[in-house]
């Protein structure tokens, strides 16, 4: 974003004179901005501390004040200026943090109170993503603060797309989409998952619970009849709410395993038939739009030379009623093969434990490669290498939430070595 596009548009404008109003005020005659978007620790709260503390404030925030208050405020953002200028006085009594020249710039007359809000608001949700940018949700609850001002100020945003135009021409740009996915982790993922989401959680993850979300849900509709259609809502909550910790707990793996349990124990459907559904269903919106773009934020670390996965085939004519689907056991165990170049060991067989049948490989492209087989080969009953963690998985001693448990616990623990090799790869 260009910053003179972000920037507020009276608040850092030229003055009538040509020249800046500066005020000499006291930290007790200032108050932060009340929708300051930012909720949690800037994350650049100690440096910024250490500067202010070896060189004072070189740039002080621009103040104003609304109509009628006693108090002045900050007009366009740096609240953690303000926040560590009030700790830098309690810790050193220093007067140099107490008292400061401030810019100024009254309140223009022109404005109605709510307007000037929208311009305050917008000021600091730009300064904010110009200097160690707010989390997602940050700014999302920041721009449906806006779309509420604008309605108190008689500007009408009826569609996501007109308010996206409405900021747009005030000087913040976002698009239609963008808006839509913060509507919907407002509505969806807020209420269950707040401590993730504030405690950071990423875009990517977030994106994906959208999708999953918005996949499941065309599921149950599909299957289940018009009067229970809006259990949905609740099951997708209660699934998602065991999640709410630590972000790195919220795996949208994990996640979908415990909705399509959720959604199986209200429907009496299958665990598997839900599935095989859900798959279907995201499989025919990746061939529509293609696979999603990721951005890459920094090098993973090199990794071992895999086989390429093969091409997807093109969209067949459905199966004939009398045919049946392909098992998700096989399916997924031949994905799982797929990139090393091995799929073609797994064979159909209802007979077998797994549903399935491996055929001898004595040739492994990779120590992965032969350690995922004798991970399947346990699952179909073969003891020849002991597999402890797999029979507890696999025993009936533990109910499904234990279970649960202990796939999330392994996962938390795959994350934290992943970052620690690409910690040790960065270095």
């Amino acid at each position: 974003m260009c910053a003179s596009h972000l920037l507020n548009r009276w608040l850092h404008g030229a003055s009538n004179t040509g020249e800046q109003e500066m005020v000499q005020v006291s930290l007790e005659q200032i108050q932060p901005f009340s929708l300051n978007p930012r909720v949690t620790r800037n994350p650049g709260y100690d440096a910024l501390k250490a500067s202010i503390l070896a060189r004072g404030l070189d740039n002080p925030p621009v103040l104003t004040r609304r109509p009628g208050d006693e108090k002045y405020m900050l007009a366009s953002g740096r609240n953690t200026h303000l926040a560590i200028l009030n700790e830098l006085w309690q810790e050193t009594q220093d007067e140099r943090y107490h008292r400061v020249c401030w810019p100024f710039r009254p309140w223009p007359e022109t404005l109605s109170p709510q307007q000037g809000e929208v311009q305050c608001l917008i000021g600091h949700l730009a300064e904010s993503d110009l200097h160690n940018g707010l989390m997602f949700i940050e700014r999302a609850e920041g721009i449906l603060h806006l779309r509420d001002l604008y309605l108190e100020a008689g500007i009408e945003c009826p569609t996501q797309l007109a308010l996206a135009e409405q900021l747009t021409r005030d000087g913040y740009p976002v698009s239609q989409s963008q808006i839509s996915r913060m509507l919907q982790t407002v509505d969806w993922l807020l209420p269950c998952i707040p401590n993730a989401l504030y405690g950071g959680l990423t875009r990517k993850v977030i994106d994906r619970l959208l999708a999953l979300r918005s996949a499941a849900e065309q599921v149950w509709v599909k299957l289940m009849p018009l009067e229970r259609q809006p259990e949905f809502a609740d099951l997708f909550s209660t699934a998602l709410a065991t999640f709410n910790g630590e972000p790195e707990a919220v795996v949208p793996q994990l996640v979908q395993d415990e909705l399509l349990g959720e959604m199986s124990c209200r429907s009496g459907i299958s665990w598997n038939t839900l599935l095989a559904e859900l798959t279907d269903g995201q499989s025919k919106r990746q061939v529509l739009l293609g696979p999603p773009v990721e951005k890459v934020l920094w090098p993973p670390p090199p990794e071992v030379e895999k086989a390429p996965l093969p091409e997807p085939e093109p969209p067949t004519e459905p199966a004939a009623p009398d045919e049946p689907k392909p098992s998700p056991l096989v399916h997924t165990a031949q994905s799982l093969f797929a990139c090393w170049g091995l799929d073609a060991c797994i064979q159909p067989d209802d007979s077998a434990p797994a549903g399935f049948t491996l055929a001898p490989c004595h040739d492994f492209p990779h120590p992965a490669a032969r350690r995922c087989y004798q991970v399947l080969a346990a699952l179909n009953g073969d003891t020849s290498t002991p597999m402890p963690a797999l029979e507890l998985l696999l025993s009936p001693d533990y109910d499904n939430a234990q279970i649960q448990q202990l796939m999330q616990l392994i996962s938390l623990c795959r994350q934290r070595r992943l970052r620690e090799v690409r910690h040790d790869a960065l270095s």
